[in-house]
């Protein structure tokens, strides 16, 4: 494929997924029901996974903490401070789209936000690499009447602009990690993984920047890039891989050259996702303090718990499974077994750090479809029976009449003339 046979790739919107959270067909419902039991026992699977590990790594030196026990070993203190801290991210997480609403349209619309933040957290966990969300969330955006190009940028501004801080603070992290990590774990092997994940992820914001830069070149690489792949066989349709990566790469362009144009407008939102990359990073520093056993908050331990949150995101990420279900669970509890003062709870502390930071998205994600599907489902019902209704109605009301009615309409008839007789 030469330059000129580049398919004609204009920047529009992505295709639009279904509408909502819930499946609209019978094969819609059938297919959400399989995929919704196969993540369920996906995340099952993590959470055995996760205990299994734990009492691996610590040798069955330490006896298992029954829930019961975990209930009475919780520091309720420390847990009402990590519930503060989660509604705080996501707070900061929602306060992103609303001041990129503000921006573009004048109005923060915080309900709109909120929803947007929790669409594109369940859909980044039901897929791989967790990239999933910012289609739903422009779906959203524009069923909320914000028009079209800015439904379009508000989601790609802010997964763009949040990509370039995460890349930076992990990049800190991960540098830092030697000094706060045991050498076990901060070993040649572990950093090279996560370098390497971080270098994987962290291109995607830097090809976006090329394209945008040289359009044309980036163009071409991308058409050779597919073309290669499709001589290996990776890639089956050519020309329809090809117009979708340039077709998503314009977009993301458009709102990169967006973004340029109002950067000192969205200096606050850079600000908002170093609060939020922070907060994410030190939810299992609280989690940390809730569910270990007399753990004594310090500087010290809140630099360890950033940099083997660092260390587990990225070592993860190589596992391309949705919302790396299973993958961070196996992570999780080998790198946290490094703290030797939660090995005991240490199953405990990955599954409350899980839950709030992704399993309760597709829980909520999970209810909400049940609950549309059954009031949509008490909808159509009540519909078509207030639709029978007046049909019935009209239908009985023209088979039989009053008696009265019958009688006076007798009544009024006029009285017949006797036959005339002759004479």
């Amino acid at each position: 494929m030469t330059e000129h046979e580049i398919p004609n790739c204009n920047m529009t919107e992505p295709p639009l997924p279904p509408e909502g959270m819930r499946p609209k067909s019978r094969a819609q419902l059938r297919s959400w029901i399989v995929k919704t039991v196969l993540m369920l026992a996906l995340i099952a699977f993590s959470i055995v996974l996760m205990f299994s590990i734990g009492n691996y790594v610590t040798g069955g030196e330490h006896e298992r903490v029954g829930f019961i026990q975990f209930l009475k070993l919780l520091d309720y203190r420390y847990f009402a401070l990590l519930l503060a801290v989660l509604l705080l991210y996501l707070a900061v997480e929602s306060a992103k789209y609303a001041y990129l609403l503000k921006v573009s349209t004048g109005k923060f619309r915080w309900r709109v936000s909120i929803k947007t933040m929790f669409l594109g957290k369940y859909y980044d966990g039901i897929t791989p690499l967790s990239m999933g969300g910012q289609a739903f969330q422009i779906v959203y955006l524009h069923k909320k009447d914000v028009p079209g190009g800015v439904a379009s940028a508000i989601p790609l501004i802010r997964y763009i602009v949040s990509s370039l801080v995460v890349t930076a603070i992990s990049i800190v992290l991960l540098i830092l990690t030697p000094q706060h990590v045991p050498g076990s774990i901060a070993s040649k092997t572990m950093l090279v993984l996560a370098a390497v994940s971080l270098a994987l992820n962290g291109s995607i914001p830097l090809i976006i920047l090329l394209f945008t830069i040289f359009p044309k070149k980036m163009m071409r690489l991308v058409v050779g890039a597919v073309g290669l792949l499709a001589k290996m066989h990776i890639v089956k349709r050519k020309y329809h891989a090809t117009k979708k990566c340039v077709n998503g790469l314009l977009e993301y362009s458009g709102a990169m050259k967006l973004f340029a144009k109002k950067f000192l407008q969205c200096l606050p939102l850079v600000l908002l996702c170093v609060i939020e990359t922070l907060l994410n990073y030190a939810i299992p520093f609280f989690v940390v303090l809730a569910v270990g056993h007399d753990v004594k908050p310090t500087f010290e331990l809140l630099m360890q718990i950033l940099c083997l949150s660092t260390l587990t995101r990225y070592t993860a990420l190589l596992i391309p499974t949705p919302g790396n279900t299973g993958a961070m669970e196996a992570t999780g509890s080998l790198i946290f077994s490094t703290v030797t003062s939660i090995q005991p709870m240490l199953g405990w502390v990955v599954l409350v750090w899980r839950f709030f930071t992704y399993y309760i998205y597709i829980l909520s994600g999970i209810g909400i479809s049940i609950f549309e599907v059954i009031r949509d489902a008490v909808r159509q019902k009540r519909r078509v029976r207030e639709e029978n209704a007046p049909s019935q109605t009209c239908a009985e009301a023209s088979d039989t009449q009053p008696p009265e009615e019958v009688q006076s309409s007798a009544d009024a008839q006029p009285p017949e003339e006797p036959p005339e007789t002759e004479s």
